[in-house]
């Protein structure tokens, strides 16, 4: 058997074996690239507020007001602020189940819900079951196949993997003999009597070929997080090049007022210190409040700036931001908007979708492929 023989059988089987995951990655891909366009839309009655008349309230009334609605058995984990005053407080309250019982993405914790709060009167907006909200299952189906990501995330990486060497041995098998050949491999060159089968033909070849570098990032961005041990390998040797970095500590020379509490003076401090960010992000510890972590996120996840303060006098301890890290861990950080599209805004967006969107479809149309060619019709 020679070269191109094997190649066509590599791809075949391959095909076969992973197409259905690729199609479930690639469908549930368009729909992640935006989803933080299509959840206000969706989710305007819960994200949105009515009026913004006067000051909204203090974090720790709020927070006395979501707390007095879960009760002490659920403690609040974390609280989104947009720095859009029209929209809900979102506030999330999750524990890691200690169990190992269970395969599905929801055996990972015992409970995780969300309050959407008007900050304005502090009245309850709308109350979620976050384990099972529809963008959520998403993620899950994309991210482990609704599995356990100990469990799912393996498979996936290993499909992914599988989908580049399909794109390899596909380029291979489309490149050109000649000059003939050649003028019908980058475009479509249909005519009305152009049957069905020699259309999907073309649209596995063609759509194929464009969408191989498009494909290539997708899946080898989305490896880094199926193989943690990939990330940091490339990590280690990109950082190489560069000598370590000491861990910049920033101090807050200000304390708060003596009327205030420290997660206002927290809150009052970050807005001032990243006016521009798009939300403010406060994470809890689940076991005691002397610290907590603030992120100021924008547009490009990558330029998320992670503080640590102490909650009782407002301290500053720890500052990370982008610019800090090293070749590796930048690069690293900037993986989720690479991986969307997002590095270059809504172009790069487009881009991700379009190549997702034909990514889950040639598994689609190369089993037609096969299936007329196995029942013995020619395209």
């Amino acid at each position: 058997m020679d070269l191109r023989k094997r190649l066509i059988a590599i791809h075949l089987w391959i095909g076969l074996l992973s197409g259905l995951v690729v199609m479930i990655l690639g469908l549930t891909g368009c729909i992640l690239v935006f989803v933080d366009e299509i959840k206000p839309l969706v989710y305007a009655d819960r994200m949105h507020v009515s009026s913004t008349f006067g000051e909204t309230l203090s974090m720790n009334v709020m927070m006395q007001k979501v707390q007095g609605i879960w009760g002490k058995d659920k403690p609040i984990s974390a609280l989104e602020i947009d720095n859009d005053p029209k929209q809900t407080w979102h506030f999330r309250a999750y524990r890691e189940n200690d169990s190992n019982a269970g395969n599905w993405y929801w055996h990972e914790k015992k409970f995780y819900e969300s309050l959407f709060m008007n900050p304005y009167t502090g009245e309850l907006v709308f109350h979620e079951q976050s384990e099972f909200e529809f963008f959520r299952v998403i993620l899950y189906l994309h991210w482990s196949l609704l599995l356990k990501t100990e469990l799912g995330q393996p498979v996936v990486g290993v499909i992914t993997l599988l989908y580049v060497i399909s794109l390899l041995t596909g380029l291979y098998l489309w490149w050109p003999k000649n000059k003939k050949a050649r003028r019908v491999r980058f475009w479509f060159k249909w005519k009305k009597n152009t049957g069905l089968k020699r259309r999907n033909y073309d649209l596995h070849n063609i759509l194929g070929f464009y969408v191989m570098s498009l494909g290539l990032v997708i899946a080898l961005t989305g490896m880094m997080w199926a193989f943690p041990m990939l990330d940091r390998g490339v990590q280690n040797v990109l950082n190489l090049s560069e000598s370590p970095k000491k861990t910049k500590v920033a101090m807050v020379h200000s304390l708060p007022e003596p009327k205030s509490t420290g997660l206002d003076f927290i809150f009052k401090e970050i807005k001032k210190k990243y006016p521009t960010a798009k939300a403010y992000h406060f994470y809890f510890p689940a076991k005691r409040m002397s610290t907590v972590t603030v992120l100021a996120s924008y547009d490009q996840t990558f330029k998320t700036v992670t503080n640590r303060y102490d909650v009782l006098s407002g301290q500053l301890l720890e500052s990370s931001r982008f610019e800090d890290g090293r070749i590796g861990e930048k690069f690293s950080a900037m993986n989720y908007d690479i991986h969307t599209g997002n590095i270059l805004g809504l172009p790069g967006k487009i881009l991700a979708f379009l190549g997702s969107m034909i990514s889950a479809s040639l598994p689609l149309t190369g089993f037609l492929i096969w299936y007329n060619r196995k029942k013995g019709k020619s395209i």
